[in-house]
Formats: structure tokens, C-alpha cells, sequence
């Protein structure tokens, strides 16, 4: 699967989140919103003047491609910020995979090199996966990709040392340039040698976690 090109702006890469310090200022100026999943949060082509801290849930970054299919570009996670591009519009849809709380709220202008940009929070993902697919197998990718995720994914309340694996696998197939079977099957072969183990479709336990380490080539 193809990866798109984003348009570039002055600013160097921004990681997603911003300083904790600016976050609890700006808290006074902000709007609690809630996203039900599927909604998007904004469309690629819009003017969005707005950054958006991501409170609950998670959103994904989606481009269309020419041929009908889409590339989910990166995933944003409780804590990290959305922020509008510094081009004249965006670049991107950013789609709820989950129920969102969110908060918004206005920067000082679209165009302002001061502001970061965040075309490039989503080049710099985009590029990085790049590396990745480039270095890379499928099944290598999937473990690796387990593993960046981890940190995020919340506690299953109803299984001990279990965590809710809030992303579809067809989601995963479609960041990762692979196919839906080639995600499920990967998944089943871990579950099988032990290195996780899935409880249900929305529940993973992470079993071996140096074995899945080596797995990915880390």
C-alpha cells in the first residue's frame, strides 16, 4: 500500500504532545467535547484553526488515496495534541476510533510559523513508518507495532494483566501497509507460540515480552 505525500511547512517535527506547563494554562480556555466513534473530528480539505487535546479515546490521521483505499498515518492517544496545520488547510481527516473526550481550543492564527504545525507531527510518523515497512516484514512490523503500542492501551477491568486493545485489525493493516488476514493471522501465530495471548477480539495479554522483542528485531 502506497504512502501518500503531505505537504511540508517551515517548522521543524513536533513531537504530538505539547509541555505540560502550556496544557494546564490553557486549560481555562478550552471546551469539553465528546467524539462518538467514527465521527471525524475534522476532514482533509478543511480550515481548522484549532488544537485538540486528546483527553479519552483514541483518533486516528486518514488520507485517502487515489485508488479508493486509505492510509491511517498515525494515531493519537490520551495526552497527545492534534494540532491544525500551518498550510491553508488540512491535509488530513482525523477520524474517533473510539468514543473521544476532547478538548479544543483556538490558536493565535493557522499561518503562524511560532505555532507548531501539525502536518509535520504526522510527516514525521509517516516518515518513520516509512523506515519501518522499508526494513521490515509484516510480521515484524505487527510485533513491533504491539510493542509501541502497549504503553497506551488501558487495563482490562474484568481480566487481570490484561489490557483492551482499543484499535481494529483492520486498522492495523491499514497503518502498517499489510493485509486484514495477514493481521489476523500474525496475531493467532503469537497467540500460539505464546508471546501474547487474546482472550477476545478486543483483549490482549502480553505474555513474552523479549520474545516478542526479538520478533520485531529490537
Amino acid at each position: 500500500m502506497g504512502i501518500p505525500q503531505i505537504g511540508t511547512c517551515g517548522a521543524a517535527p513536533l513531537p504530538y504532545g505539547l509541555p505540560r506547563k502550556e496544557l494546564v494554562e490553557n486549560r481555562r480556555y478550552l471546551t469539553a467535547s465528546i467524539v462518538p466513534r467514527g465521527r471525524a473530528l475534522f476532514w482533509e480539505g478543511e480550515h481548522e484553526a484549532q488544537k485538540i487535546e486528546i483527553v479519552e479515546g483514541v483518533v486516528r490521521a486518514v488520507r485517502l488515496l487515489e485508488n479508493g483505499n486509505r492510509q491511517i498515518l498515525a494515531f493519537y492517544w490520551p495526552g497527545d495534541v492534534v494540532m491544525p496545520s500551518q498550510a491553508s488547510c488540512q491535509h488530513f481527516t482525523a477520524e474517533a476510533v473510539t468514543n473521544c473526550r476532547v478538548l479544543r481550543s483556538t490558536v493565535s492564527a493557522i499561518c503562524q510559523q511560532s505555532e507548531p504545525c501539525g502536518t509535520h507531527q504526522v510527516l514525521a510518523e509517516t516518515l518513520s513508518l516509512l523506515v519501518t515497512m522499508s526494513q521490515k516484514n509484516s510480521v515484524a512490523r505487527i510485533a513491533q507495532f504491539l510493542l509501541r503500542i502497549r504503553q497506551h492501551l488501558p487495563e482490562d477491568p474484568k481480566r487481570p494483566l490484561a489490557s483492551v486493545l482499543l484499535l481494529p485489525r483492520a486498522d492495523i493493516a491499514d497503518h502498517l501497509g499489510t493485509s486484514l488476514e495477514t493481521v489476523c493471522r500474525t496475531l493467532a501465530e503469537f497467540k500460539v507460540k505464546k508471546l501474547i495471548d487474546l482472550p477476545n477480539r478486543k483483549t490482549i495479554r502480553f505474555i513474552n515480552l523479549p520474545g516478542l522483542q526479538r520478533v520485531a528485531g529490537d
